[in-house]
């Protein structure tokens, strides 16, 4: 198997593994509970398995233009933001009733990057701007931000998935602690 291969064998293992949870956590049923709770067990001996083979395998070609394509990824960010006339702010819904939209795109182009093999990139073109304080993020903070991520990317010497995954959930973490919370 490939690194693709064992990544999508993965995500399956774990979606598998949280409907096993879900249904653990919500049926009263004793016996299936039961049933749910050892092929929960044998899923997560899978997961580690599964994730073991990613580390291991030799060939990461996979993981590496990854890598790649999320600090081109950011980088399209960051030009896209740049621009704008610099007294603008970002718009944090980007014109919709999503807040923190802006956010959850920037994660939504990573998380496609690690979840399967790359074909492309999202350009973040028609980005909205605003000068309401409510909705808005500045561009030097964000594009800062950004570069920053980028600079722990590329300190990422030796990439696969497992470090990838890792990456973007540090990476949604560091968004909430920054702009969120």
């Amino acid at each position: 198997m490939n690194e693709i291969e064992l990544l999508k064998e993965l995500i399956e293992a774990k979606r598998v593994a949280h409907d096993l949870q879900l249904k653990i956590d919500i049926w009263t049923n004793q016996t299936q509970k039961t049933n749910f709770i050892q092929d929960l067990q044998e899923t997560n001996a899978l997961i580690d398995s599964l994730e073991t083979q990613i580390i291991e395998i030799e060939d990461k070609q996979y993981s590496r233009r990854a890598k790649e394509s999320m600090i081109y990824q950011l980088e399209c960010y960051i030009n896209e933001i740049n621009k704008a006339n610099p007294r603008l702010n970002l718009s944090r819904s980007q014109g919709l009733i999503i807040d923190n939209e802006l956010f959850s795109g920037i994660v939504r182009d990573i998380n496609y990057l690690v979840t399967d093999e790359v074909f492309g990139i999202h350009i973040p073109a028609y980005l909205k701007y605003t000068n309401n304080p409510d909705d808005s993020v500045s561009i030097t903070e964000l594009t800062s931000f950004l570069r920053n991520e980028i600079n722990i990317l590329r300190d990422i010497e030796f990439p696969n998935y497992i470090v990838l995954w890792r990456y973007k959930e540090q990476l949604i973490d560091r968004i909430k602690e920054q702009f969120i919370e």
